[in-house]
């Protein structure tokens, strides 16, 4: 029997050691010397299954998304219709989507760096994209009548205030898990529904 491919466990041992690489010293900080000493792998190990410094935070910001964006798209989409907004909600305004350790360094970090990199920045917004689709789903089958144009504004207010409390529970995260975030997501969605039947004016385009 040949010998099983250590490929897999290697990578996820070099995106796990990239990340706490970019949490902690920023991106000028993070070479492909320090990602091998906190892996206890080689540098020519990091370049083997991952490649060079460019093709590290491209699959760095994949990585993120396999574990977060698209675990946070299949958990809605794959529940019943009528609950798939509840799960949203619970996901964005629960403890899921508070950042935990170094998380909210690490995507501040790949925000960043997607500023000045073309790549960098549309793989991090198909992330966000693939949320954003996932919260009108919600929406769609909570509120089928609807419009589409309000709806995608009302999803992307829901993953707004999501990120924005996340962010702030890197500073006071008693504050950010105290509820007064789901208070906001849930008025947020009561306007929608009130708007959506008629019972409030309809927000300027």
């Amino acid at each position: 029997m040949g010998r099983r491919s250590l490929a897999a466990e290697r990578r996820q041992q070099v995106m796990e050691a990239a990340s706490r690489c970019l949490a902690r010293h920023g991106m000028a900080g993070t070479t492909l010397e320090k990602i091998a000493e906190e892996s206890g792998l080689s540098r020519s190990h990091i370049r083997h299954y991952v490649g060079n410094r460019d093709d590290l935070l491209l699959a760095l910001v994949e990585w993120v998304q396999e574990r977060d964006d698209r675990a946070f798209a299949a958990a809605v989409e794959q529940a019943p219709p009528e609950s798939r907004l509840a799960v949203a909600m619970d996901l964005l305004f629960g403890p899921w989507f508070l950042s935990g350790d170094d998380e909210g360094a690490l995507i501040l970090e790949l925000l960043r760096a997607g500023q000045s990199d073309e790549t960098l920045r549309e793989a991090v917004m198909s992330g966000y994209r693939l949320m954003l689709g996932a919260i009108d789903a919600g929406l769609a089958a909570e509120f089928p009548d609807s419009t589409p144009a309000h709806r995608r504004s009302t999803a992307y207010g829901l993953l707004c205030l999501a990120m924005g409390n996340a962010m702030i529970s890197e500073l006071d995260r008693r504050l950010a898990s105290g509820g007064l975030i789901r208070v906001a997501g849930e008025a947020l969605v009561a306007r929608f529904g009130a708007v959506t039947h008629g019972e409030a004016p309809a927000p300027r385009d």
